[in-house]
């Protein structure tokens, strides 16, 4: 199975882009759930998400030492992190390559194909999301 690439990405919203890379970086939590860097800078672009992080937060995570020890100890957490180092300014392009580094590290990390599937059952839920959110409100099966 082939991996989700930047030319699917770029159908996603930022955003959409940003939790892609965050979901990649969860699937390979073990290399980096006990550096308190790479933990800080998900955090705070899973807060960016919520709109209670600024751009400020989001570039100090991505700092230079936080950036390093993120990329030594999973290249997938230091992608996701830096999918949201532009919030206020940055293309859905850039987030959705950092996005498709974080699934391309994610797997080579792991070299596991169910995290493939995985990552692109995540990635038809977010594409979809509308239209499974409408289904539902319908009371349609999905």
């Amino acid at each position: 199975m082939k991996l989700v690439r930047k030319k699917e990405l770029l159908l996603l919203s930022q955003q959409d882009c940003v939790r892609f890379a965050i979901f990649c970086a969860e699937q390979v939590k073990e290399d980096w759930e006990n550096i308190p860097e790479c933990v800080n800078a998900i955090n705070i672009v899973e807060r960016w998400l919520e709109g209670k992080a600024t751009e400020e937060e989001c570039w100090k995570a991505t700092e230079e030492e936080c950036w390093k020890a993120a990329y030594a100890a999973s290249h997938a957490a230091a992608y996701a992190a830096n999918a949201a180092t532009y919030p206020a300014s940055a293309s859905a392009a850039y987030a959705a390559s950092a996005a498709a580094n974080a699934a391309d590290y994610a797997s080579a990390s792991a070299g596991n194909p169910h995290l493939i599937e995985a990552q692109w059952n995540y990635y038809e839920e977010l594409l979809h999301f509308d239209d499974i959110a409408e289904k539902l409100l319908l009371g349609e099966t999905v």
